[in-house]
C-alpha cells in the first residue's frame, strides 16, 4: 500500500478524538489536529480557487493582498482536495480536485498530438522547459483520480505520462527536456529526482498489477543507487546539492521498492540517506534548504512544507526498520510544520485579519515575502494526519 494521500492508503486508521500518545508528542489532540487540516482546506485552500478558471492560483501574498498565477501547482494541490474527500465522502472536494487536474493537463503539460514528448508538465518560469520533477506530481495525481473515479481519460494521461518517464530514461536518465533545442539535460538547476518516477511507477503497478511497470520502477531505483553519494546522501539539484524540497520521494520510493521486491540494497540505500537527513535536522525540527556536497549550508531559510513531507517518508523508514531516530525525526518535523501555520497559536500570527491567511501554512522561514502556498499545504495536512494516526496505532 503505497498511495501516500489519507492514512488509510497506507493501512491506518485515524485516532479516536483524544489519544495521550498523540497530545504528548504533538500538542494538539488528533481531533485538534483534523480541524486543523480541514480548515487549511475549506477555508484558506479553497480562497485560492478561481472560480472562472476551476482552478488554484498557486499561492496568497499577504503583505501586498495579492493572488498568485495559476500554474502546474495544481497537479500537486489537487491532493488537498482528495485528502478532505477521502475522509468526509465530500462530492465536492473530488469535482474541484479534478477541475484543477483538467485545468493543469490543458496548461501546463504538452499534449500537442503530433509530439513525441507528450506528457511532459511545463516549468512555470520557463515554458520550454518539460521536467521530470513537475510530471512526476501530475502522475500520482492522475494515478489518485483514477483509482477514485474509474474514469478512463487519466489511464490515457498517466501513459502520456509514462511516455515522457520513458524517453527520460532513455535518454541515459535525464530530467530535463527544452522543447525548442530538442535537447535532455540534468544540468542548470535541474531537480534530478529519481524518486517521483520510482513512486509513479509502484503505485500505477499496484494499480494495474502491470509487471512492465515494476520493472520500469526497478530501473529508475537503480539509477537512484548510482546517484548516492559515499555520504549517504542524494545532492540532486544540479548533482551538486542536497535540497529538501528533494529528499522524501527518494526515501519512500527506496522503501517501497524494497518492499516489493525483498531486495534488501533498497532500504540500506533508503537508510543511509535517512540517517544523513536525520544528522542535519535542527533542534527545531527544521531543515534548511540548501547543503551543498562539501556538507556546507548554502540556502540556510527554511521551505516549511518540506518538514512533513520528509515525515512522512521517516514514518516509513521506521515502519521498515524500528529505528526511534526515524520516528523522532518525523514527529519533530511534524511539531515544526504545525508552528508554521497560520493561527493563533504559530510561530508568526500575522495577518490573520485577511480570510485568505488564517489556517493557511507560510511558505518561508524566516516569512521573506509573507505568501501561504497551496502546494505546501498538501505537505503539511498529510503529515499530521498520517503521523497523528501512526502515533495512536503504534502506541
Amino acid at each position: 500500500m503505497f498511495e501516500t494521500i489519507s492514512p488509510s492508503g497506507w493501512g491506518l486508521k485515524l485516532p479516536e478524538k483524544r489519544n495521550a500518545r498523540v497530545e504528548e508528542l504533538l500538542g494538539y489532540s488528533p481531533e485538534e489536529l483534523e480541524l486543523r487540516c480541514k480548515n487549511c482546506v475549506y477555508q484558506f485552500l479553497d480562497s485560492l480557487f478561481d472560480e472562472e478558471a476551476g482552478a488554484l492560483r498557486h499561492y496568497y501574498r499577504a503583505d501586498v493582498k495579492t493572488f498568485g498565477e495559476l500554474d502546474s501547482g495544481n497537479f500537486l494541490m489537487v491532493i488537498n482536495y482528495l485528502v478532505m474527500y477521502d475522509l468526509y465522502g465530500d462530492a465536492r472536494m473530488l469535482e474541484r480536485a479534478e477541475s484543477c487536474f483538467d485545468w493543469a493537463y490543458r496548461n501546463t503539460c504538452e499534449i500537442h498530438p503530433m509530439f513525441t514528448w507528450q506528457g511532459g508538465v511545463r516549468d512555470g518560469q520557463k515554458p520550454q522547459e518539460l521536467y521530470v520533477k513537475y510530471t512526476g506530481d501530475a502522475f500520482l495525481a492522475a494515478n489518485a483520480l483514477y483509482r477514485r473515479t474509474g474514469n478512463e481519460h487519466y489511464l490515457f494521461c498517466i501513459r502520456q505520462f509514462h511516455n515522457f518517464f520513458k524517453q527520460a530514461r532513455k535518454a541515459g536518465f535525464q530530467y530535463k527536456y527544452h522543447t525548442g533545442t530538442y535537447q535532455w539535460s540534468s544540468k542548470g538547476y535541474v531537480w534530478q529526482s529519481f524518486g517521483f518516477p520510482l513512486v509513479c511507477y509502484l503505485e500505477l503497478y499496484e494499480l494495474t498489477q502491470e509487471k512492465r511497470y515494476l520493472e520500469e520502477a526497478v530501473l529508475w531505483g537503480e539509477q537512484g543507487l548510482l546517484q548516492q553519494a559515499e555520504d549517504g546522501c542524494f545532492y540532486l539539484l544540479d548533482g551538486e546539492f542536497w535540497n529538501s524540497d528533494l529528499t522524501a520521494p527518494e526515501l519512500r520510493g527506496l522503501c517501497f521498492l524494497s518492499e516489493v521486491t525483498g531486495e534488501q540494497k533498497y532500504l540500506d540505500a533508503a537508510v543511509r540517506f535517512g540517517r544523513w537527513v536525520a544528522a542535519r535536522q535542527r533542534e527545531d525540527g527544521s531543515f534548511p534548504i540548501g547543503i551543498d556536497s562539501d556538507g556546507e549550508i548554502c540556502a540556510p531559510n527554511v521551505g516549511p512544507g518540506d518538514m512533513p513531507n520528509i515525515a512522512l517518508s521517516m514514518l516509513r523508514l521506521h515502519r521498515d526498520t524500528g529505528e526511534q531516530a526515524f520516528l523522532d525525526c518525523a514527529v519533530r518535523a511534524v511539531r515544526y510544520g504545525l508552528s508554521l501555520q497560520a493561527a493563533p497559536d504559530g510561530k508568526y500570527p500575522e495577518h490573520l485579519e485577511d480570510p485568505h491567511v488564517k489556517w493557511g501554512f507560510w511558505s518561508w522561514d524566516p516569512l521573506f515575502d509573507h505568501s501561504l502556498s497551496g502546494d505546501q499545504s498538501v505537505h503539511h495536512i498529510r503529515g499530521i494526519l498520517f503521523l497523528s494516526a501512526y502515533l495512536a496505532q503504534e502506541g
